[in-house]
């Protein structure tokens, strides 16, 4: 039996299911196919603290590792309000509330199809999808 490759599509929204797993709070997956060549998707999250941030990004970044999904690339590791993980087809995006808002990536980006990822969904592997 073969193994299948996830598509950039399952993996944005499996780390979207993780982040909000991890307590990450407004997960949303965007797809960014048709509007820029930066990446096919994006996942964008709010921590709750500095501390829960950093936690975040690190359980991801294990996680992808884990999962040799591809090759990690990471920023703001220790900015305490931002960190973009970019794994090509694939940027998350984990943000401090207050810097989430202040960049405003969402409305940026107000015309990307997106997928928003509740914590009780994600709890039973569901997302809202209106792709």
């Amino acid at each position: 039996m073969t193994e299948e490759k996830a598509t950039s599509r399952e993996i944005a929204i499996a780390i979207g299911e993780t982040i909000a797993e991890k307590l990450g709070r407004d997960v949303r997956v965007l797809d960014m196919r048709e509007l820029t060549d930066i990446a096919d998707w994006f996942v964008i999250a709010s921590a709750q603290s500095r501390r829960h941030l950093k936690v975040l990004a690190d359980e991801l970044i294990d996680d992808i590792k884990s999962a040799h999904i591809g090759t990690v690339r990471v920023e703001g590791l220790n900015s305490e309000s931002w960190v973009i993980i970019d794994i090509f087809d694939v940027v998350v995006h984990i943000f401090m509330p207050e810097k989430r808002e202040f960049f405003g990536l969402e409305g940026h980006w107000g015309d990307a199809p997106s997928i928003v990822i509740e914590a009780s969904e994600a709890d039973n592997s569901g997302a809202q999808d209106d792709l």
